[in-house]
């Protein structure tokens, strides 16, 4: 992966250095990152390498040609953004580095400059699935639990596609979800790994994006969209595996299923289970997917519970 540069060009030298720090920290961007204080400065800097970005203090006056082959300059105001009508090329200087960095990433994915540290990869990521036609068995339980083992042992995305996934139970509720890579996703442009990076919380080790608010979030994307975003993820993203709590309401269901490299179905032996999952059976067959329910791995949740208190009581 190359390294792109960044210039922060600003005269309040520790403000600089701390936004630097912020900023080099972010080990997936592999972002060189320069400091200065005047025009003069980054025109030396340019004679010595070339400049991708420019994040200016706006009260450093810049000419037009000082500025012209700079791939991306924004400005950092002292004045807070309008948060109804942002502008991308200014953002608000005195917040959290964190959120510095957000606004930077969502700015260059707008116009099309995420491709500047796409993560390279050997080898494709693994897809996993995990879809029950039975709904009270604890299918985002044990898709956490998985996805936490499994993030022991390498880099874990899980990403909940359910109608109501349980905002305020399983996940807080956060205004930056999984909606906004979906926009992305519609658009099939961007970079979604990078944009990932901004929206990517932690439990108990494992990286989850915060589910949608509204399903009609999850309704609208087609099966093509959806297989961009997983391609997307798997190739240039720093992700291993990333796994898919799915619900009836994605469109192509059966074709994320098919794409899937595992497949997790949970699974309970009384009658009305049961005739659900042969109904399932049923039309996965008949529709030509029959290969999807021949690699499904069965997992009765409530059986291994049972179990494990056995064993503990």
């Amino acid at each position: 992966m190359s390294s792109r540069n960044l210039v922060i060009c600003d005269r309040e030298k520790e403000y600089a250095e701390r936004l630097a720090d912020c900023l080099s920290s972010k080990k997936e961007l592999a972002l060189q990152v320069k400091l200065c204080s005047s025009p003069e400065q980054v025109a030396a800097i340019r004679r010595e390498t070339a400049v991708d970005i420019l994040l200016a203090d706006e009260r450093i006056p810049f000419g037009e040609e000082e500025l012209a082959g700079i791939s991306k300059v924004m400005k950092l105001s002292s004045t807070a953004a309008d948060t109804e009508n942002p502008t991308h090329s200014i953002i608000f200087r005195y917040q959290s580095g964190n959120e510095i960095y957000n606004r930077l990433i969502e700015a260059l994915a707008d116009s099309g400059m995420g491709e500047f540290w796409n993560v390279r990869k050997r080898e494709r990521g693994k897809l996993v699935g995990i879809y029950s036609p039975v709904h009270r068995l604890g299918q985002t339980a044990f898709a956490l639990r998985k996805g936490k083992e499994l993030a022991k042992t390498a880099n874990v995305l899980y990403m909940n596609m359910e109608s109501y996934a349980g905002i305020g139970g399983y996940f807080p509720e956060e205004t930056r979800n999984l909606s906004m890579l979906l926009y992305y996703a519609k658009q099939e442009s961007g970079n979604p790994g990078l944009l990932i990076t901004t929206l990517v919380k932690q439990m108990e080790g494992l990286d989850y994006i915060p589910p949608v608010i509204f399903p009609e979030d999850l309704k609208t994307v087609t099966v093509s969209e959806w297989m961009w975003l997983f391609g997307e993820i798997l190739n240039h993203s720093i992700y291993d595996v990333l796994i898919l709590d799915l619900g009836d309401c994605v469109q192509g269901l059966f074709e994320i299923l098919k794409a899937c490299d595992s497949i997790y179905m949970p699974v309970a032996d009384d009658a009305l289970a049961v005739s659900k999952i042969y109904q399932y059976e049923e039309v996965l067959c008949r529709q030509g997917y029959g290969e999807v329910w021949e690699r499904m791995i069965r997992c009765d949740i409530r059986r291994t519970a049972k179990d494990k208190d056995s064993r503990t009581a």
